[in-house]
């Protein structure tokens, strides 16, 4: 594979992975929530988790996995969803219960980063919404010759997209106070709460 083509592969990775990341959705209000609660270090672990989902889908799409995959995953997309909206109000509660102090970021330990990045991923893979886009999305621009820099272009650029928000948030972090800090939880808490309890309607209407 010529240098160029190598590039050009790359970039088409790096484009799909920004543009599936980017549409802030419940990873999203994740990623902020926080960054906004305990630093840009907390947002980044989050966002790098949701990279990896990213990076786990483009593997499948193009190694000619999709296929296969996008039928299981949309005939068990009801289960899925169910999953992720229950995941999503778990975190709504977890918001809506957590402290409003601000936290210095040098006081979160590896635990604690590895926790976000693991939870990141849980609700990434519960996410049928994201699998079935993927996978679309991927197929269509699958070689296997261009496969290795077409995976880590996704990977890239959805880790671009996280590192923008995360920063964005963290700068704007910087200038809260409490009470205002306190405020974007409860706000995050609704946020989460109407997407998990949205999930669940669309879920009900689509068993009925």
């Amino acid at each position: 594979m010529s240098l160029s083509h190598y590039f050009a592969a790359l970039l088409s990775g790096a484009g799909i992975g920004f543009t599936v990341a980017a549409p802030i959705g419940p990873m999203g209000m994740l990623c902020i929530q926080r960054t906004l609660a305990s630093g840009m270090a907390s947002g980044l672990a989050t966002g790098f988790g949701a990279a990896t989902v990213h990076l786990a889908y483009s593997a499948f799409a193009v190694l000619g996995l999709g296929s296969v995959a996008q039928p299981w995953v949309e005939a068990n997309a009801v289960g899925f969803g169910f999953v992720s909206a229950l995941t999503l109000l778990w975190f709504a509660a977890r918001t809506h219960r957590a402290s409003a102090a601000l936290q210095d970021g040098r006081t979160i330990d590896n635990v604690d980063l590895a926790r976000a990045y693991l939870s990141a991923i849980a609700l990434g893979l519960t996410n049928p919404l994201t699998a079935i886009l993927f996978l679309a999305a991927l197929h269509a621009f699958s070689t296997q010759s261009a496969a290795p820099p077409l995976i880590a272009g996704v990977f890239v650029g959805s880790a671009i997209w996280w590192a923008v928000l995360s920063t964005m948030v963290a700068t704007a972090r910087s200038r809260l106070t409490p009470r205002m800090l306190s405020l974007s939880h409860r706000f995050a808490s609704l946020m989460l709460l109407g997407l998990g309890t949205t999930m669940l309607i669309r879920i009900a209407q689509r068993m009925l």
